[in-house]
């Protein structure tokens, strides 16, 4: 079955990023082998993973740094070797949970058009052997014909220590550690930001302390700061709940990226259960999001199409 590749409504077009291989149909569980092959089958544009490391510094697909809610296992994923890794199970599933190492070998074979965004959750300082060993692993797939990697992620430090140890590696950048919304958290590994300022964000930048000017002003300083942390970033991920929140203050931080940076902006994560969907959805897409982060990606261009 041919999934869907892109958004449509009223003019706008956005890229679907199927987030942890999820596609909203099928029985697969997210990060796993089985759901890698249900979206390269459906011959999808964009796909996402997350990566964490074991205590031997094999590269696993798992998003948590604990093992308890994704997994058959306990306690932390750096914690673990290899052996012990390879008899959990995906939690509510048969299914074991990927190694990066396969996930690439299955993606060499892949000859269709393909962006792979790799997300990496280290949020504690990589050291560079550590930073080394992840590119490495993804060499293979650095010049295969039609395959486009990004590596992203919300530790901006980490993002430059890749940077400088290749120079040519495509970065994409969330800045939700810096700066979101109130509501849910950018992640759950790192409280960050730790509290709400004046402005009603979620930010612990100086500025915030005090409200001297209009919200909008201050969002836009704090953006023409933000874009400097990763220079040359080809992505940004943007909270659907951050994007929403500074429309409405009038600030417009897709448009701010498209004419700054030039960069792709991607706003996640929507799914078809979130309440207000059928209003946020289409207001993300007429405001220039570029790219949509779901787990629901056949749900989402249904809702559009009316169907």
């Amino acid at each position: 079955m041919t999934l869907p590749a892109r958004l449509e409504h009223q003019g706008r077009t956005a890229l679907l990023k199927y987030h942890k291989f999820n596609s909203g149909s099928g029985p697969h569980p997210a990060n796993s082998l089985p759901a890698l092959e249900h979206v390269l089958a459906g011959e999808v544009a964009v796909i996402e993973c997350d990566v964490g490391s074991l205590a031997d510094g094999t590269l696993v697909l798992l998003h948590d740094d604990v093992l308890e809610r994704e997994t058959t296992g306990v306690g932390r994923v750096a914690d673990l070797d290899l052996a012990s890794f390879r008899n959990l199970r995906l939690r509510g599933s048969d299914v074991p949970p990927a190694t990066l190492a396969e996930v690439v070998a299955r993606l060499r074979d892949h000859r269709l058009p393909l962006k792979v965004q790799i997300d990496v959750k280290a949020a504690l300082p990589l050291d560079e052997e550590e930073a080394a060993c992840l590119l490495r692993e993804l060499e293979p797939l650095r010049g295969q014909p039609g395959l486009r990697l990004v590596f992203g992620c919300l530790a901006d430090w980490n993002l430059r220590t890749l940077r400088r140890l290749d120079p040519a590696v495509l970065l994409g950048f969330d800045p939700a550690f810096h700066l979101h919304a109130p509501g849910p958290g950018p992640e759950p590994l790192m409280e960050l930001p730790t509290r709400v300022n004046a402005y009603g964000y979620v930010d612990d930048h100086p500025l915030g302390f005090r409200r001297v000017m209009p919200v909008a002003a201050y969002l836009r300083a704090r953006f023409e700061e933000l874009i400097q942390h990763v220079p040359g970033a080809v992505e940004y991920y943007l909270p659907r709940g951050f994007v929403t929140r500074a429309l409405a203050d009038g600030f417009d931080p897709i448009d701010f990226v498209h004419r700054e940076t030039g960069a792709l902006v991607d706003v996640w994560t929507l799914n078809r259960a979130d309440d207000g969907i059928e209003r946020e959805l289409p207001a993300l897409l007429q405001a220039g999001a570029d790219q949509i982060t779901t787990d629901t990606s056949v749900q989402l261009e249904a809702m559009l199409r009316g169907a």
